[in-house]
């Protein structure tokens, strides 16, 4: 596992060896104790913004992930218990981090797929009857800022409210998630609903909403 690799890392003799070779150089001493301030620094920016995801928008990070941020709690209080920090201890946890990174990085793109892919298609769908279609089309910018990983707060935020205004929306619309109409309504969008697609139920609802004149019928070639 990642957290076992890293801590073997961190207590190889090796490593201490060279540890306390680059303590008697100083200029060499700065430079690692400064290059493992920035990644300190680095994954604590990381760490506020998995928080962020988790609190803000509900995600949940697999323990992979976890237990490979506590491993770098663990091996950051190994070198400050050592006094100095060293290149190659270094070199290997940026490394680490990267993959890590990119762990979170697919594993929120595909949180993000399940958390609003369907709310975008439904808010896209209505978009051309709802009373004020800037307000969907708002609504989808929102979400779609969270579409990529990131350390911002307000990445998430934006996101969640979004979501928001997508319910309220699509409430005022009356509509279940599975009814007819909006089965209807996706075909509409998708440009595949017929004549045989205008049930009774879907004429009625478009009457109630006076919105009638905005379908209109051609022939598919």
């Amino acid at each position: 596992m990642l957290t076992d690799t890293l801590n073997a890392c961190i207590i190889d003799m090796k490593t201490v060896k060279e540890l306390e070779t680059v303590s008697a150089d100083t200029k060499k001493q700065a430079n690692a104790n400064y290059a493992f301030k920035q990644i300190v620094q680095e994954l604590q920016t990381t760490t506020m913004a998995l928080k962020n995801a988790v609190e803000i928008a509900g995600f949940k990070p697999s323990i992979t992930i976890v237990n490979a941020m506590k491993g770098y709690l663990a091996a950051f209080n190994k070198v400050v218990t050592g006094g100095a920090a060293n290149a190659s201890t270094n070199d290997f946890i940026r490394s680490e981090s990267k993959k890590v990174t990119a762990s979170i990085t697919d594993e929120w793109a595909d949180f993000y797929k399940k958390s609003t892919a369907n709310v975008i298609s439904l808010l896209a769908t209505v978009r051309g009857i709802v009373p004020d279609s800037s307000k969907a089309t708002y609504a989808i910018n929102k979400i779609r800022k969270a579409s990529n990983w990131s350390i911002s707060s307000d990445t998430y935020s934006s996101m969640m409210q979004g979501l928001g205004d997508a319910d309220s929306i699509l409430k005022d619309l009356d509509l279940d998630e599975d009814s007819e109409v909006l089965t209807f309504l996706k075909r509409v969008g998708e440009g595949s609903a017929t004549i045989l697609d205008l049930t009774a139920e879907i004429l009625e609802w478009l009457r109630k909403e006076g919105i009638e004149d905005k379908l209109a019928i051609s022939f598919s070639v």
